[in-house]
């Protein structure tokens, strides 16, 4: 063994941890310069719209590049299947389910996304453009029709903010307790649904000049929770208290004399928000936040905005701080989602101690008199139909109803480009062309129901016979001009193949996760 004390061992040992700390170096130098050139070559492939991971075989690059066919079968179902309003459903409730799609966003059109979401009587739809084997056909094109009438859907901020009006009121009148969530993947809407709230609720939380609003708000980062009303974006702790109620302890409390003063609190503490890149938003929101409002001698209004769900096209390309976060996020929405469930269905257990967000909940998720609505925001976008899926089945089971999700499955014929010429002419198409080129009947009287296929048979010869008189001459005219009109249904048939092969690839969610990431950076997380 080496002896501390022992000149000789003591420079042994330097000389060991030099040599250790020289190793390391360079293997953190040889990674970072690792990274830089595999970041370098996706910022380049990314820009010059080529495939990295074999998108054009992804489920979601297929619904692009078969646009056409599924947006014209789409027509076709809402066509036979009139949208109208619907009716309302009744307040009697304790919870109640609403359903709002964005449209689509300017990049997502640009790559050719199509809006698959589209409202019907008494709910929404959404269609889903996918390919199957069928028995002795082959690759068939399917579009499946999901149709949710389980649940209230909302066409416009007047009509979103309509049905949360009355949970301020009855906070405001009626001296209730209400909670909004706004559930939904990544970049479906939830914050601006929030800030719509957040702009309009004010007035009516203020019934007179006297009134006062104590205003509350916090945000929850996996276990940690923050203060957002307070300067410098304190940290606060989750306390138990006697009776098993998670408290927040340490948050700072403000009250707003009018509305406009309570929209600028709201406003500041919107902004302290913890937000990162995603692979959908550049901007998205990475925590839970509570904003609790609390009329003096009434009731009280909460809203939450809870952190988009991510799938796995999603956080193909995160971080590892990132795949945590992400996993962390899903987890708490997934015990929600189990509590509000159980809520919504009257079961006697209900799980809010898996989660930190639920434990914090724990009265609107347990209190039978606390009034629940929330808002499933979901993104019309073909490449995130499985979310909105997923989103969508979980709306209706939140809203405790026995309706049966209906789906409607159409096999679809691809037009693709159709041969033109002679041979395809009907009837009328044959007997136009003949006008317009000199060949009407009083020259050429060929007999009915002659169709363009039938015509191209004959040989000059035996045109000579529907020509005036026999002219050969002008059958040997007629027989040229319809090769010519052949020979150039070809070329431009040729044309728009070689166009459509040559065409840019579809690009998905996939492209947009990588560009995204490639171009901005996550905002750091607090120590």
């Amino acid at each position: 063994p080496l002896d501390p004390f022992n000149d000789t061992d003591q420079e042994h040992n330097m000389c060991i941890t030099t040599h250790s700390d020289q190793s390391q170096q360079e293997r953190e130098a040889a990674l970072q310069e690792y990274s830089r050139q595999r970041n370098a070559l996706l910022e380049a492939k990314a820009t010059q719209n080529l495939s990295v991971c074999q998108e054009p075989s992804d489920l979601r690059a297929r619904r692009i590049a078969n646009a056409r066919t599924f947006t014209k079968a789409v027509e076709r179902y809402h066509a036979n299947l009139p949208c109208t309003g619907g009716d309302a459903m009744e307040d009697g409730r304790s919870s109640r389910v609403f359903v709002r799609a964005r449209p689509l966003f300017e990049h997502e059109a640009e790559r050719g996304e199509w809006d698959c979401v589209a409202g019907i009587e008494g709910g929404i739809v959404v269609h889903e453009g996918c390919e199957k084997v069928k028995s002795g056909t082959g690759m068939v094109k399917v579009l499946r029709s999901h149709a949710f009438t389980g649940v209230e859907r909302l066409d416009s901020d007047e009509d979103v903010y309509g049905r949360v009006r009355r949970l301020v009121r009855k906070a405001r009148d009626d001296k209730e307790a209400c909670t909004v969530f706004m559930y939904g993947m990544t970049g479906s809407g939830k914050t601006y649904t929030t800030d719509l709230i957040h702009r309009l609720a004010p007035s009516d939380l203020f019934e007179s000049c006297d009134d006062i609003v104590e205003l509350v708000s916090y945000e929850l980062i996996g276990n940690r929770c923050f203060d957002l009303l307070g300067s410098g974006k304190q940290e606060v702790f989750l306390r138990v208290g006697q009776d098993g109620t998670t408290h927040v302890r340490g948050v700072t409390e403000q009250t707003a004399n009018s509305p406009e003063q309570l929209h600028a609190l709201l406003v500041h503490c919107a902004e302290q928000r913890e937000t990162g890149t995603t692979g959908t938003n550049s901007t998205s929101s990475r925590s839970h936040a509570v904003y609790q409002m609390r009329v003096k001698h009434g009731g009280s209004f909460t809203v939450i905005d809870l952190a988009g769900n991510e799938g796995t096209i999603e956080t193909a390309y995160h971080s590892r701080a990132q795949m945590k976060e992400a996993a962390e996020i899903n987890s708490s929405l997934s015990t929600l989602r189990q509590c509000l469930h159980a809520r919504a269905a009257g079961k006697s257990h209900i799980p809010f101690r898996e989660s930190v967000l639920t434990r914090v909940l724990r009265d609107a998720l347990t209190s039978a008199e606390v009034r629940i609505a929330v808002v499933a925001c979901v993104s019309p976008a073909c490449s995130h139909l499985e979310r909105t899926l997923a989103t969508l089945r979980s709306a209706v089971e939140l809203s405790a109803e026995c309706t049966q999700i209906s789906i409607h499955e159409e096999q679809l014929r691809e037009e693709g480009i159709r041969r033109g010429g002679p041979t395809k002419w009907s009837v009328e198409e044959l007997e136009c062309w003949l006008t317009e080129n000199g060949f009407g009947q009083t020259v050429v009287q060929m007999p009915r129901g002659t169709t363009g296929s039938q015509i191209m048979k004959l040989t000059a010869a035996r045109l000579m016979k529907f020509c005036h008189n026999g002219d050969s001459d002008l059958a040997k005219d007629l027989f040229q001009r319809l090769r010519h009109a052949s020979k150039q249904a070809a070329e431009l048939d040729k044309k728009l193949r070689r166009e459509l092969k040559n065409s840019d690839k579809p690009s998905t969610s996939a492209g947009f996760s990588r560009s995204c990431l490639l171009y901005t950076s996550p905002s750091p997380r607090d120590s």
